[in-house]
């Protein structure tokens, strides 16, 4: 039953990041950005999930999977991350490469805690 709900969960994660970079191809964002927000949008709420579960107890052990492994896990993207950042790098793009790798770690983390900040006042 667990692999079912981390399913569901990864498909909901994978539409709603789908939705992500939809809007941003329409407003014309590069696709970078659109992995950057959901990357941390991600590690926003990770951050809060992973709080509520471990420190709070207040998601049950049966939405755990759903959630945090399925949702976010199929909402965000490592691999894209890797692949824009290695396009941007051997196009000779140092600097842009370089603020997107620091932006999405930094940032990525500062939303990680964030979340485990808002996880704790719930």
């Amino acid at each position: 039953m667990e692999l079912l709900y981390v399913a569901l969960g990864g498909a909901i994660g994978a539409v709603a990041r789908a939705l992500v970079d939809q809007a941003a191809f329409r407003t014309g964002i590069a696709a970078e950005y659109g992995t950057l927000a959901v990357n941390l949008i991600g590690s926003l709420l990770a951050g809060v999930l992973v709080t509520a579960i471990v420190e709070r107890s207040l998601i049950s052990a049966e939405l755990r999977p759903l959630l945090v492994t399925g949702l976010l896990g199929g909402f965000t993207t490592f691999s894209a991350l890797s692949v824009q950042l290695s396009r941007q790098l051997t196009s000779g793009d140092y600097a842009s490469g370089a603020l997107y790798a620091v932006a999405s770690v930094v940032l990525g983390v500062a939303c990680a805690a964030l979340g485990a900040a808002v996880g704790r006042a719930l």
